[in-house]
């Protein structure tokens, strides 16, 4: 009765660690060492809301690349002015389409409309860099950030 019971025992110690282990059992969802949006600086910096026919502004977020940081929809620019602008523009065109094919209940005119209010929450837009990280705190084994 004792060895069936270390059996059962390692055998139910070889199942736990095989659920947890992706080497192990095949799981593949998690990985160390791969980064989340967030932490890969991705925040948007698009703040207009307005969404006629469900078409909404493209994201603002940072492309990695110093030199044109902010990227719309894949393209690159050096600046948040240029890429607000595109962002409004991708939205009227895909709101414009909307309003062409009848899928919408609104006229081309409205779209126009909506991106001249779209640009002119861009031009207002407090926030218009993508800023690093604030170191905190820290201790011997962690350093402590706060999204600015």
């Amino acid at each position: 009765m004792h060895l069936a019971s270390s059996y059962l025992l390692a055998s139910w110690s070889v199942f736990a660690v095989a659920s947890v282990n992706p080497l192990v059992s095949g799981q593949t969802d998690f990985a160390m060492g791969v980064l989340l949006p967030r932490q890969q600086g991705r925040a948007n910096l698009q703040i207009f809301t307005e969404a006629l026919g469900g078409a909404s502004a493209s994201a603002i977020t940072n492309s990695g690349d110093t030199r044109r940081p902010f990227e719309v929809d894949g393209d690159t620019f050096v600046d948040f002015d240029t890429a607000a602008n595109r962002a409004c523009d991708n939205q009227k065109n895909v709101c414009a389409n909307l309003a062409n094919n009848g899928t919408g209940s609104f006229r081309v005119n409205d779209c126009d409309q909506q991106t001249e209010r779209c640009k002119s929450t861009a031009s207002a837009a407090t926030v218009r860099t993508f800023s690093p990280p604030v170191l905190v705190s820290s201790n011997d084994e962690f350093d402590f950030f706060c999204d600015p």
